[in-house]
C-alpha cells in the first residue's frame, strides 16, 4: 500500500521541490497539499493521511499550532524547516523526523524509511497486545521493566501518562512507574475495564481515582493525589454522561 502523504508548507517552491524528490521514492502517494495553515485540520480529516510533511514557520498558525488541534494524532509527522531551533519541540511532539531545508535526498530517503520501521513496530506491538489479551489474568497486568516484570492490580492503576513511546503509570498508593510501551498498547489492554477513561490524548485516567471536575479551560479533572488533568473539549460530554448528577 502506498503511503498517503500530506505536504503543508507556506511557501509554493517548498512544496513543489518536496514533491519532485517524494515522486523518486517508490511507493509514496502525494493527497494533498496546501500553502494555509488553517486549511490543513479539514484537509488531514479529509484524506486521512498516514505521514505529513510538516513547515514550522508560517502565517496564521504555525506547524504545532496545526497539530495542536488534534486529539488523537494517528498520522507521522516530518518537520520540514529551515530552522534548527525547533528540535527539541519536534521531540516533545514524538515527530518521526527533523529535516532542514534545503532538504537532502538522502536524509529524506533515511526518514521515509523511520516511517517503514514505526509501522512494522507497531504490527508488532499489536500482535503482542493480542497475545497479551489472549493470555492475561483479568485483574492483573504485567509491567514490563528493564529489570524484569511487576504485577500490578489493574485496578490500583490511578491514571496513565504518554511520553512519546513511553508510558508514566501512577498507582493509587503513590508508586511510579516507567514502562517502554505507547499509551494506545495500555488503552487497547484496558479497553474491556470500564474504569478507565482516554481523558485527553495524553491521558488515561481511573473513574473512581476522580476527585473533582472544574468546567474553566473546558474541563479539568482533579484526581485523588491532587493531579491536574485537562479534559480534551471533544471527551467532555462523553466525560460527563458517565456520571449521575444530583
Amino acid at each position: 500500500m502506498p503511503i498517503k502523504c500530506i505536504i503543508i508548507d507556506d511557501e509554493a517552491h517548498g512544496i513543489i521541490t518536496l514533491e519532485h524528490q517524494l515522486k523518486k521514492i517508490l511507493d509514496i502517494d502525494i493527497v494533498a497539499t496546501t500553502q494555509d495553515s488553517t486549511a490543513a485540520k479539514a484537509l488531514i480529516e479529509l484524506y486521512q493521511p498516514n505521514l505529513i510533511f510538516l513547515d514550522i514557520e508560517m502565517p496564521n498558525l504555525n506547524g504545532f499550532q496545526v497539530l495542536e488541534q488534534f486529539d488523537d494524532i494517528t498520522f507521522k509527522v516530518i518537520i520540514t524547516t529551515a530552522y534548527d531551533r525547533y528540535a527539541i519541540q519536534a521531540l516533545k511532539i514524538n515527530a518521526l523526523d527533523y529535516l532542514l531545508k534545503p532538504i537532502d535526498f538522502e536524509e529524506l530517503k533515511m526518514a521515509i524509511e523511520k516511517y517503514y520501521n514505526e509501522i512494522q513496530n507497531t504490527k508488532e506491538q499489536i500482535v503482542q497486545v493480542q497475545q497479551f489479551r489472549s493470555t492475561q489474568m483479568q485483574d492483573i497486568i504485567a509491567l514490563s521493566m528493564q529489570e524484569g516484570l511487576i504485577f500490578v492490580k489493574i485496578r490500583d492503576i490511578a491514571y496513565l501518562e504518554a511520553s512519546g513511546n513511553y508510558t508514566h503509570i501512577t498507582l493509587i498508593n503513590g508508586q511510579k512507574h516507567i514502562t517502554s510501551k505507547s499509551l494506545a498498547i495500555y488503552e487497547e489492554v484496558l479497553k474491556d475495564h470500564n474504569i478507565f477513561f482516554r481523558a485527553h490524548k495524553s491521558y488515561i485516567v481511573n473513574l473512581r481515582f476522580i476527585e473533582q471536575f472544574n468546567r474553566k479551560d473546558g474541563g479539568e479533572i482533579i484526581m485523588q493525589d491532587d493531579k491536574s488533568i485537562l479534559l480534551s473539549r471533544n471527551k467532555k460530554q462523553e466525560f460527563c454522561d458517565l456520571f449521575q448528577k444530583i
